[in-house]
């Protein structure tokens, strides 16, 4: 059974309570390639998920791949707007340098940062789940509201990176969505456990979560900030809330619409 790290999380639908639990009890972090973790990535045999598909998957489940697939999409467009923002700042700080010989000490004034690796990394591994999502899910099937998700996760990646100094506050907004992500994975894992009548798509959803929880702690690390939600400065802890109560809406229409 897919263990759940963090808290005791409900079996269908999404629980605020659950999420709030998952925020206080967050663990301290691991180190983290996502590179490396990309290397071992399983390969699954969509034979059998197709076979699993044809024997009748219950209607929840449809409902929650495609939030799953719309959540995926949303997660590409973070990281790319991340990287726009990134680039249009050490741009103006190149410029800024050349001509009046200032450096305001723009951490992606140089390309190969570390924020740039973070973005870069993460973003193939949210691009490679989008795409496990598009072979699950057809395109007839899908939300409707794909522009918007696409431009939901555009500003929510730019503006933490355009907004700060430093890049903490985008690594403390992917913490925060990756936590979400974790006990939404988790709501459809579970009850698809109880059942026992889809093993390949567990396991493909299995995997997509570990990676997501991953992202979490890479994040989380490289905040500098403390790992427990209750530890974490007041507004980190506002910022939090803000961005699980958005994904959850967002969750909420994507099913739907």
């Amino acid at each position: 059974a897919f263990t759940c790290q963090h808290s005791t999380f409900p079996t269908a639908g999404f629980n605020w309570v659950a999420l709030s639990q998952t925020l206080k009890q967050a663990p301290a972090c691991r180190p983290f390639s996502s590179s490396a973790y990309a290397e071992a990535r399983p390969k699954f045999d969509w034979n059998k998920i197709n076979h699993e598909k044809a024997q009748g998957w219950p209607e929840w489940l449809k409902a929650e791949l495609r939030s799953d697939h719309a959540g995926e999409t949303g997660a590409v467009w973070i990281y790319r707007g991340a990287k726009a923002a990134m680039e249009f700042r050490g741009s103006c700080s190149r410029m800024l340098h050349r001509f009046t010989g200032l450096d305001v000490g723009c951490p992606y004034r140089l390309r190969g940062e570390p924020a740039y690796d973070f973005v870069e990394e993460h973003c193939r591994t949210e691009a490679a789940h989008l795409e496990l999502m598009e072979r699950l899910v057809p395109s007839n099937e899908r939300s409707r509201l794909i522009p918007l998700w696409k431009f939901s996760g555009f500003v929510l990646g730019a503006l933490p990176t355009l907004a700060w100094r430093t890049p903490t506050w985008l690594y403390v907004t992917v913490e925060a969505v990756e936590t979400f992500v974790d006990v939404h994975y988790k709501n459809h894992i579970i009850p698809l456990e109880e059942l026992g009548t889809a093993p390949e798509l567990l396991r493909l959803l299995r995997h997509c979560c570990e990676e997501e929880i991953h992202h979490r702690d890479d994040a989380s690390r490289r905040s500098g900030l403390p790992a427990g939600y209750e530890q974490k400065p007041f507004l980190v802890r506002i910022w939090f809330t803000i961005v699980a109560k958005g994904s959850e809406i967002a969750v909420a229409f994507a099913k739907r619409v």
